[in-house]
């Protein structure tokens, strides 16, 4: 068999990453990102690809060691930077690794991110400027041949449970558990399976031996590289709706900055349902799925309800101040016109006392306020 890995984290501040001239993408594995082009087109759609809002960027290449008990092996590693245009990013280390016969536990070992012969470790050491968390999400594709993939599954059920969970405890999972994960197949090609946790996502593909070494990226092309993209539209859909809540949260923008947040997470959630809306057969009960144990539905929830809720209390703030204002006005104006009307009546008994009628114009004015203010305050408390 032959393994492949991707590993996605999240990263929680801008990054400036090379410049895809100055990072050489020609040294990248041109194979591979030509089938990712092609899959992103089928499963994103020509306009959403034209449209520039998902961009993947070549960042650097580097080889991590991991030691076995006879050995040290270094194996290489291609770091992308992925960004959507709602301003979220997110890290992806790829690597492949030679083929090897078929060792859960060793896989295991260098998946886990607890592992201190993991990959996960040596990547934190390798890129500095991921933060101390583990990986966001793990993708494992595993491309085999001489066996039917049915009776590899059959063979392994424990162990391919175990690895996709990432799971290394010794007390095994229920019989009933595994069964129902292992009918939980996403994959409709013949001779693979796809399969989806909250931590990780497992391909597998089986070819004949008969069949040729370039069968293997075909079928990767078909089915492991659109099983990673329908997922990274999962985990960026996830990050942008992160980003919104932590924006409400900090409660300082204005309302017209509200009404333009609220538009902009309906646009963002009306581009990410059309690509729903133009799902496969093998995508929609992945995305259904995804969706469910990322918790993307509750996060949304969360957002338009955190959203409503702050409108709601800047308007009613704003309701309140404006009767606030109105009371003040009004006391101000009816006392005021209530003081020259005594003015002009008191006037024309002190013609010559301009202090009486300062004296009653100003008391008349007084008086007034404390009436008005008296019949109006109840009302607008």
């Amino acid at each position: 068999m032959q393994p492949s890995f991707v590993f996605t984290f999240a990263i929680h501040q801008k990054l400036t990453y090379v410049d895809e001239n100055d990072a050489n993408p020609a040294s990248f594995n041109q194979e591979r990102l030509t089938e990712l082009n092609n899959a992103e087109l089928h499963v994103l759609g020509e306009r959403f690809i034209k449209a520039g809002r998902l961009k993947r960027h070549p960042i650097s290449k580097f080889t991590i060691p991991v030691s076995d008990a006879h050995e040290t092996i270094l194996y290489s590693a291609e770091t992308y930077l992925v960004t959507h245009r709602e301003g979220v990013e997110i890290i992806e280390v790829w690597i492949e690794i030679p083929p090897e016969e078929f060792d859960p536990e060793r896989l295991l070992d260098l998946l886990r991110p607890d592992s201190d012969s993991g990959f996960v470790k040596e990547i934190h050491l390798s890129l500095p400027y991921l933060d101390d968390e583990p990986p966001l999400f793990t993708f494992i594709g595993i491309l085999g041949s001489g066996l039917d993939v049915d009776e590899f599954i059959e063979l392994h059920r424990q162990e391919i449970i175990n690895i996709l969970y990432l799971n290394s405890s010794p007390i095994p999972f229920k019989r009933s558990f595994i069964n129902s994960e292992i009918d939980r197949n996403f994959c409709i090609r013949e001779g693979g399976a796809s399969y989806m946790s909250g931590s990780a996502a497992l391909n597998l593909m089986f070819m004949n031996q008969q069949e040729d070494r370039g069968g293997y990226k075909q079928l990767q092309g078909k089915c492991f590289l659109p099983f990673i993209i329908i997922i990274e539209i999962l985990l960026l859909e996830r990050e942008i709706l992160r980003k919104y809540y932590e924006k409400l949260a900090k409660g300082s923008l204005s309302i017209n900055g509200l009404i333009g947040l609220k538009q902009e997470i309906l646009n963002g959630l009306e581009e990410y349902y059309g690509i729903i809306a133009k799902v496969t057969q093998f995508s929609e009960p992945l995305m259904e799925y995804g969706e469910r144990i990322f918790g993307i539905n509750d996060l949304y929830d969360s957002v338009i309800d955190r959203l409503d809720a702050v409108i709601f209390d800047i308007t009613t703030n704003y309701s309140k101040n404006s009767n606030t204002l109105s009371f003040w006005l009004t006391v101000l104006f009816g006392s005021l016109d209530t003081g020259i009307l005594i003015e002009s009546i008191v006037s024309i008994y002190y013609v010559h006392n301009i202090p009486a009628i300062i004296a009653w114009t100003a008391l008349a004015t007084a008086l007034t306020s404390m009436m008005i203010f008296a019949l109006l305050y109840r009302k607008i408390r």
